[in-house]
């Protein structure tokens, strides 16, 4: 599962549902405190990024140490520091999908939806159902780059890709919904 995560998924189709609104794996946090937005913080998360480059110190090319780090930062809203660290890990392992997605999310948060949505393709080109990106990518679509018609067919590849998306019936409620509603001329999903 992605950063974003399950329960955020809801919260992002909530948030669709009522106007528009905006992540690899999540371990599980014994101590965790609600960074105002829903996601937990470790509380400890700076002295995990102290041992992870302690770790890097003496292995720079350690795949588990640049990832989890990437995914403090990332978690810690320190996204130009996660993207450095997914850089790295993904010339390790180019087809690590839930890197490149988390990635793309920093891509995102960093006011590059571009670059977002070139990461978000690849992972979907290297995987087609893997459900995160493609989620991702319509999310961007319809609300950075004003794409409501690319975004919705990336919802609708994510249906037909992943026959047991958990939240089937909600996206597509939502698609129904938004394809409902008259729009106006908007750019097409290549």
């Amino acid at each position: 599962m992605n950063r974003y995560g399950i329960s955020r998924w809801l919260v992002v189709l909530a948030v669709l549902a009522a106007l528009a609104a905006p992540s690899g794996c999540k371990k599980k946090q014994e101590h965790q405190h609600s960074g105002g937005e829903g996601e937990p913080i470790r509380l400890n998360a700076l002295a995990e990024i102290e041992n992870y480059k302690e770790i890097l110190r003496k292995d720079p090319n350690n795949l588990q140490a640049l990832i989890g780090i990437g995914n403090l930062y990332y978690d810690t809203k320190q996204d130009l520091l996660a993207i450095g660290n997914y850089q790295k890990a993904l010339a390790l392992d180019p087809s690590n999908v839930n890197v490149r997605t988390d990635m793309a999310v920093c891509y995102r948060r960093t006011g590059n939806p571009d670059r977002a949505v070139e990461e978000l393709k690849k992972a979907i080109s290297m995987d087609p159902r893997h459900a995160q990106s493609r989620y991702n990518l319509g999310v961007i679509l319809i609300h950075d780059k004003n794409d409501q018609e690319g975004g919705l067919k990336a919802w609708e590849g994510l249906l037909e890709n992943v026959p047991d998306y958990p939240y089937r019936d909600q996206l597509k409620a939502e698609i129904t919904r938004m394809r409902s509603e008259p729009r106006s001329t908007q750019p097409k999903y290549k």
